[in-house]
């Protein structure tokens, strides 16, 4: 299956795309998604994705088709063949 990735902020620096196409496996989920991603971006990409102990965070907001993903199965939820997923670093205010 195919899915869109869209980059926003330091995540553009990192990969250079501001969106690519990403082939996964059918029943494949957003962690599998980012472990493809990490892989191909390497160091840079993965320390911005984890924390200190190298554990995920979802400190970034994942939105597939428009949907946060921590309202649903976190990093466990499934893609589908078209879904796009934007990752977008949290904005703080104040």
């Amino acid at each position: 299956m195919e899915i869109t990735v869209r980059y926003f902020t330091i995540l553009r620096n990192i990969t250079k795309r501001r969106e690519e196409e990403i082939e996964l496996n059918e029943n494949s989920t957003v962690e599998d998604m980012l472990n493809i991603l990490i892989k191909e971006y390497g160091e840079n990409f993965e320390r911005f994705m984890s924390t200190g102990k190298g554990k995920r965070r979802l400190q970034l907001v994942f939105l597939l088709n428009g949907q946060d993903i921590a309202q649903s199965d976190g990093l466990r939820t499934k893609l589908h063949n078209g879904d796009t997923i934007a990752v977008v670093p949290p904005i703080a205010g104040g």
